[in-house]
């Protein structure tokens, strides 16, 4: 394991960090529990994935809307039972996680950043964040502003963080606007500018995806103060 030392979501701002994108997805099938441990192998700092709601109402790690991508079945993953999602092969063997399986795995060892994808994962996830008492450790993070707004009503204090790689989404303007903790810009939209300017309103900056160590290390030069990336183990020598 890794050496990294934990500390809650609001202490990120003290240092550099490096968020494994799915896991170490580079190298291991994405968003699996066998991608979450290599990542926290290559002591990643936060580890991001992604949640949806299974057909019958369970949320469950997994990016795209259908399983077509990431497994070897077909349909939609809203569509799809539980059982149905287990019995899929995520790759190497690994299994779709549901999100109870997941923290129970992570917690105590790591950040973590959720990334919401549908409105009807929001009270889910509330619910089981609220469960394991993770609210300290967990980042919220959405292209969609009114998830974060959602969040904030189960829990005032929660910390969320806007994505957004279109700058008509506001950007900066709207994460001001709904109290965001953060930022996670595409990284091209990671300019020494809009850094300076997420910082004078007291948000951390967290671009994304960047597996290119020179990219990286000018986008940290510039201000950010995370990286999220597949490939956690080769950005590591920017701490």
């Amino acid at each position: 394991m890794g050496s990294v030392i934990f500390m809650p979501i609001k202490d990120l701002k003290k240092k550099f960090f490096i968020v494994a994108h799915r896991g170490a997805s580079y190298y291991e099938p994405e968003n699996t529990i066998r991608a979450f441990k290599r990542a926290l192998e290559m002591s990643a700092d936060v580890i991001e994935f992604d949640v949806r709601v299974s057909g019958d109402g369970v949320p469950v790690v997994i990016h795209d809307p259908s399983v077509d991508r990431t497994t070897n079945g077909h349909g939609l993953v809203k569509d799809l039972t539980l059982e149905e999602l287990k019995k899929l092969d995520a790759g190497l063997g690994e299994k779709i996680p549901t999100l109870q399986e997941t923290l129970e795995f992570l917690k105590g060892k790591v950040n973590i950043f959720i990334e919401i994808k549908t409105d009807e994962a929001v009270p889910l996830i509330a619910e089981c964040v609220e469960r394991f008492n993770l609210w300290d450790d967990v980042m919220f993070i959405s292209f969609n502003k009114d998830h974060l707004l959602k969040i904030r009503e189960y829990r005032d204090l929660a910390y969320t963080g806007f994505i957004y790689i279109n700058p008509k989404s506001g950007g900066i303007v709207t994460a001001i606007n709904i109290g965001s903790f953060a930022v996670l810009p595409y990284y091209r939209l990671a300019t020494k500018k809009a850094i300076a300017f997420a910082h004078r309103v007291k948000m951390i900056v967290v671009p994304w995806i960047i597996d290119d160590v020179e990219i990286a290390r000018r986008l940290k030069d510039d201000g950010a103060d995370g990286i999220a990336t597949n490939r956690p183990d080769i950005l590591i020598r920017l701490k």
